[in-house]
């Protein structure tokens, strides 16, 4: 009882002191308007996000992802194998999802798909050998070069958030966001990984933050051009959905083009056709992490998911309607209606259709494809594998067990944002009514309005047009695997709207002038 008195007592005595910080907010921003910068903010945002994520992965227990499917197809392609220990007493009855595994055996010369990711794996794994010299691969080398490319990309997004707002109450609330969304344990524990989640999420931090950096003139401007293609490059040439990103992102800095002038608008022009070209590229030369498999549950679990008549709806595509009767059904059940090997499966249904024809059937079908988005976001709130475990197996937690440290925006997101495509109609609404106005004004435009709607509004269509790419190759069977984007962009989103309503509230009782 005493001591739950005193921690009352601590509670209270905080509650006063910030209802007297907030009774003198005015005073107190008047006389820290110029003891600190947005830049200086930044930094210490970046610098506590560099601590949480040194303690979440590299001080026991290390915290990461274990693998699933994807991740040990992953593991084959850089020839690495489980070890020993890893495997537990019965290597018969071994789950590889039940715990993360930390070091891998190279047993092989890897036969790794195309993807931008090689670059990163294989440093991590020349670095392990520079620093051990032995038979194994510490995928904390891994995690370490991740840390590195995402810490400027963090920076780079919270000084365009705090850059917007003008208070330094403002700028605390957007520091404190900016911290618990961008580090997040349920981003932090895939750099422990071989999934190229990580890169997903760094690659769309320099996107957003470079373009948001360019909302007012600046010596680096053609500096931050630079970083949102390289950027682009990166996240293109990942895997072959990602082709769309790259011709997105090419938009973006054909976009930017109304604000520059004199050199920056040819370098943007050049830099453009670059990531154009590159999508292309990507389009024939990547890999993918799609099968016959996922064909198949693009059908299953996509098509005739929601389709009340699942008979005609085959027909339309033209397939026969005995098929319907695998409506629903998934060949990752422990008991699959049929081997993907069958030939009913190959000849009649597989061959009858394509990715294009489902996508065709979704254009037909806007009712279907809207519920299909419903699933998608839902999966984009819940980042973490509920399947897959955090800890390693040495650290004694239960199997597939999940961390809640640093967990506390991702807790909210999972219990309290609304679950359906309306959340994103409802970020769209906002950001659009926001600066819209302003933006297609063609008498004067306003440079920080233009540079905020559309980099939101590129960023929202890559999160969007990669999760519809994903249901039209996969359903749902997949949403949980490829759900990155589109949580990374929600979340990117959500920051810069709260960094907008924090300034217009501060117009509308009339504190300050718009900038």
């Amino acid at each position: 009882m005493k001591t739950i008195k005193y921690i009352w007592e601590l509670l209270l005595r905080a509650a006063r002191f910030a209802a007297m910080l907030w009774a003198r907010r005015r005073q107190f921003n008047k006389w820290m308007a110029k003891r600190y910068t947005p830049r200086f903010l930044a930094l210490i945002g970046t610098g506590v996000c560099l601590v949480v994520a040194v303690i979440a992965l590299f001080v026991g227990p290390c915290l990461g992802m274990a693998n699933d499917s994807i991740g040990n197809q992953k593991m084959l392609e850089y020839g690495l194998s489980y070890r020993e220990v890893d495997r537990g007493e019965d290597p018969e009855q071994f789950a590889s999802n039940e715990y993360f595994t930390r070091v891998y055996e190279r047993t092989r010369t890897g036969e790794p798909i195309h993807t931008s990711q090689n670059l990163i794996v294989n440093a991590a794994m020349a670095l392990d050998s520079v620093f051990t010299n032995d038979n194994f691969f510490d995928v904390r080398f891994l995690a370490a070069i991740y840390l590195m490319l995402y810490l400027p990309g963090v920076y780079l997004v919270l000084r365009a958030g705090l850059e917007r707002v003008q208070y330094f109450s403002e700028a605390v609330v957007m520091a404190v966001a900016g911290v618990l969304i961008f580090s997040d344990i349920s981003y932090l524990v895939f750099f422990n990984s071989l999934y190229n989640d990580p890169i997903i999420l760094i690659c769309l931090l320099y996107i957003a933050g470079g373009s948001m950096g360019l909302h007012t003139e600046k010596p680096a401007q053609m500096g931050l051009q630079l970083v949102i293609t390289a950027a682009g490059l990166m996240l293109c040439l990942l895997e072959k959905r990602f082709f769309l990103a790259g011709l997105l992102t090419a938009v973006l800095l054909v976009a930017h083009t109304r604000v520059f002038s004199g050199p920056s608008r040819i370098v943007a022009g050049g830099l453009a056709a670059i990531l154009i070209g590159a999508s292309v590229f990507s389009f024939y030369w990547c890999g993918e992490s799609f099968d016959d498999v996922s064909k198949v549950h693009s059908i299953t679990r996509g098509v005739l998911l929601d389709s009340q008549t699942p008979d005609k709806t085959l027909e339309d595509m033209g397939i026969d309607a005995s098929y319907s009767l695998l409506a629903d059904q998934s060949l990752y059940d422990y008991y699959p209606p049929a081997e993907i090997s069958n030939p009913a499966l190959q000849e009649g249904f597989l061959d009858r259709y394509t990715a294009a024809d489902v996508a065709l059937h979704y254009m037909k079908h806007p009712d279907s494809l809207v519920f299909m988005w419903n699933n998608a976001v839902r999966s984009a709130l819940r980042l973490r594998r509920d399947y897959c475990g955090n800890y390693e197996r040495s650290a004694g937690m239960p199997a597939m067990g999940k961390s809640v440290f640093w967990s506390a925006w991702s807790m909210f997101k999972e219990r309290s944002l609304p679950s359906t495509i309306g959340y994103v109609l409802l970020l769209i609404i906002v950001f659009t009514a926001m600066s819209g106005r302003k933006v297609f004004n063609r008498r004067a435009v306003q440079r920080w309005d233009y540079i905020y709607f559309v980099t939101m509004l590129v960023i929202t269509c890559i999160g969007m047009a990669d999760i519809t790419a994903v249901i039209c190759r996969s359903g749902d069977a997949q949403l949980v695997q490829f759900s990155m984007t589109l949580g990374v962009v929600l979340d990117l989103v959500l920051y810069d709207v709260i960094a907008e309503i924090l300034h217009k509230l501060n117009i509308l009782e009339g504190k300050h002038e718009e900038t």
